[in-house]
């Protein structure tokens, strides 16, 4: 399979917001995303400053995104990978490896000094990070309050 990358545009947000919808409603995450609602959130990551994002493209059609934001920390800028996922068809067919090496491919062209992300904890997506090199952090955990049900 033939896959290429290039920069996410604003004219991409429909197309992304139906494949994050179809991605993250079905197991292992089961959430219950709508296309109104993925696009809202695709939309504020796009507005966010720093924004970087790519879309990988398989014979003219989108099979994939990374999207996230550089961020200041003390030892200079580190990237927030927001959102990244491809077509549940083309999974485990290197279509995710290679957006995420020309994510860091670009990143590597300005001052990033490290990519983090979050993901949930024993599922297939960690395992990919971890076979792309991520690792867990030992210096952070996540923690949050529920303060409405």
């Amino acid at each position: 399979m033939q896959v290429s990358t290039r920069t996410m545009e604003q004219s991409d947000l429909d197309k992304c917001a139906a494949l994050f919808v179809s991605v993250f409603n079905r197991p292992p995450w089961c959430d219950q995303w709508t296309l109104e609602s993925a696009r809202g959130r695709l939309s504020d990551i796009v507005k966010s400053p720093g924004f970087v994002g790519l879309v990988a493209v398989s014979e003219g059609e989108m099979v994939g995104f990374a999207a996230g934001c550089c961020e200041q920390w003390f030892d200079g800028q580190h990237f927030h990978l927001r959102e990244m996922c491809v077509v549940p068809e083309l999974q485990r067919r290197g279509v995710g490896s290679r957006l995420l090496a020309d994510l860091e491919k670009k990143l590597q062209q300005t001052e990033i000094r490290q990519v983090y992300l979050l993901t949930r904890e024993g599922g297939p997506a960690g395992a990919f990070y971890t076979k792309n090199g991520y690792h867990a952090s030992s210096r952070t955990v996540l923690m949050s309050k529920r303060l409405r049900e």
